[in-house]
């Protein structure tokens, strides 16, 4: 099983699968915590072990399904479990999506007379008339029903929806146990920049791969030392950011400019702070840290118009968020 290499979450699982497997828990659960340490492993493995299913249970490096018609297709598909996300291009789901749960699994008999399991994933993305009807079946829901939220954010779900599942938080595993997972006997890689870049998510990094990662780390970092330095303007380094990897040149970004706020803030020697070489030579007490928020702010503004898949012009929204780096932090800094 999977679920045994996830050392962080087992203790989760154990929790739960007695009751699960007896059909003695909480008609719905909710499992939160950040995203790409293995909430959909687990909740997948809770599927398996309450319709009594070795199919359902991802076996070890399973590659899960992005939207429903992935999982129906998939190795894992059983027909009293189904698997509710987003459509595919879209960001959010609608009442259909839940309508459709509850009339074709959470209320019709059980196909192998074990019970009747949904996965919502990620449960925060539902919209307020999805929610709503969702609500209806958790205040009365049919005998042998599970069903399971997966959600990064508790706070984007409606309080109502809450206050009638069982919360299960489910912990970051350490930088040990991330390296650990992520190396097998026969592939060790210097995982520690990727780590401190985009934290202990080894699910997370897994899916992308050590080597697209550090290419896209490397790139973003010569690219603003290209830009500190005056070698390239930001038109041209926004010309070169393709727009499929534009969300992840942004993440980093976003994390690059949190460390230089950080290592500003607090002067720590000993925790090892990752930033382009053209960056380690300012002068952090110059910092305007309100502007530099209002920066964190801005790359976080573009990725959800992004996520949100807006008609914009992206080359001009890069270059315009890249000209304060160019401009000698003009903006960033006390007196830019």
């Amino acid at each position: 099983m999977a679920i045994d290499s996830l050392t962080w979450l087992y203790p989760n699982y154990l929790n739960l699968s007695s009751l699960v497997k007896t059909h003695d828990n909480a008609h719905g659960l909710l499992l939160v915590g950040h995203s790409g340490i293995g909430k959909r492993i687990l909740a997948f493995q809770l599927a398996g072990d309450y319709l009594d299913s070795e199919k359902l249970k991802p076996k070890a490096r399973a590659v899960f399904a992005t939207n429903a018609n992935e999982y129906h297709d998939s190795d894992l598909f059983h027909p009293d479990c189904h698997f509710v996300c987003p459509e595919e291009n879209k960001t959010s789901i609608g009442i259909n999506k839940i309508r459709k749960l509850k009339n074709d699994c959470l209320y019709k008999t059980s196909q192998k007379g074990k019970g009747k399991v949904g996965i919502i994933y990620p449960a925060e993305l539902m919209q307020r008339p999805a929610a709503t009807s969702l609500l209806k079946f958790l205040e009365e829901p049919p005998d042998e029903t599970l069903l399971i939220l997966i959600a990064e954010n508790i706070h984007n779900l409606p309080e109502t929806i809450i206050s009638r599942v069982q919360i299960h938080n489910i912990k970051r595993p350490s930088f040990e146990e991330t390296v650990g997972w992520l190396n097998n006997e026969k592939t060790e890689k210097d995982w520690q920049e990727i780590i401190s870049l985009l934290g202990s998510r080894p699910l997370l990094i897994n899916e992308l791969g050590y080597e697209f990662l550090h290419t896209k780390i490397k790139k973003i970092s010569m690219d603003l030392d290209s830009l500190v330095l005056k070698k390239s303007k930001p038109s041209e380094i926004a010309a070169n950011w393709p727009k499929e990897d534009l969300d992840m040149m942004l993440k980093i970004l976003y994390i690059l400019i949190s460390n230089l706020i950080s290592d500003s803030i607090v002067q720590d020697n000993n925790n090892v702070k990752y930033l382009p070489s053209s960056f380690q030579g300012l002068n952090g007490t110059k910092l305007n840290y309100e502007l530099c928020f209002n920066y964190l702010n801005e790359i976080a503004k573009i990725r959800h118009l992004l996520l949100k898949r807006k008609p914009l012009n992206w080359s001009l929204q890069i270059t315009n968020l890249l000209t304060p780096i160019y401009a000698d932090f003009n903006g960033l800094m006390q007196h830019g």
